[in-house]
């Protein structure tokens, strides 16, 4: 279900995020990590900041700068607007809604998955494409924030210190993120099975 749930994650993301926040948030993360790069390489000529030697004082400046603007990618909006028909029950469907599916469709979900129910069909349809829309939106937006934190942590050992923030940040994510592309995975399993499933046909009410 991982390497499923990346095949997917890499096939449908085009579909998810806007290309032109994509770029807003690239250009505004690309100049915080300059502005942060050269602002401490300041700091550093004249205060000497780090207390390190030159070598590694300016490899944890550039881990850093990579890590502001990694955050900063994280703190703008990528996804997509909300589409139009996408709907549960009538009902828009908001983007925090969308890890989220129906009762019924749970059961699809699990690791040992049922067959398909008939009467199940549209609604697992309807509800794996709507989650695998969170799914890659929350998948986008939490990558940059493990990038910043393993920045931050790998800067730490070059600096002489080691901030418990973000090691706790980095093993988090790393324990949520294989989670999130497994879920993705079940969840395209399960829409493969409602579209092989039998179309649900309501029983003929009485003649008279």
């Amino acid at each position: 279900m991982f390497a499923l749930g990346w095949r997917i994650f890499f096939r449908h993301v085009d579909d998810v995020l806007d290309p032109r926040r994509v770029r807003r948030a690239a250009a505004w993360s690309g100049a915080a990590a300059v502005v942060a790069l050269v602002g401490m390489l300041v700091l550093e000529a004249r205060l000497g900041w780090t207390a390190q030697p030159p070598l590694r004082s300016v490899a944890a400046i550039v881990l850093l700068a990579a890590g502001v603007g990694l955050l900063t990618f994280a703190c703008f909006p990528t996804r997509r607007p909300p589409d139009p028909s996408a709907t549960i029950n009538g009902r828009q469907v908001r983007a925090s809604w969308q890890n989220s599916v129906r009762r019924s469709v749970q059961p699809y979900l699990l690791r040992r998955p049922r067959p398909v129910r008939p009467e199940d069909r549209e609604a697992v349809r309807t509800d794996t494409v709507l989650l695998r829309r969170g799914l890659i939106g929350t998948l986008a937006r939490v990558t940059p924030l493990l990038g910043a934190g393993v920045a931050a942590v790998g800067a730490g050992p070059l600096l002489d210190v080691a901030p418990w923030w973000p090691v706790v940040s980095v093993a988090l994510y790393v324990l949520v993120l294989p989670e999130y592309v497994v879920r993705l995975g079940r969840s395209e399993r399960a829409r493969v099975a409602a579209e092989a499933a039998e179309p649900f046909e309501v029983p003929a009410g009485p003649t008279s």
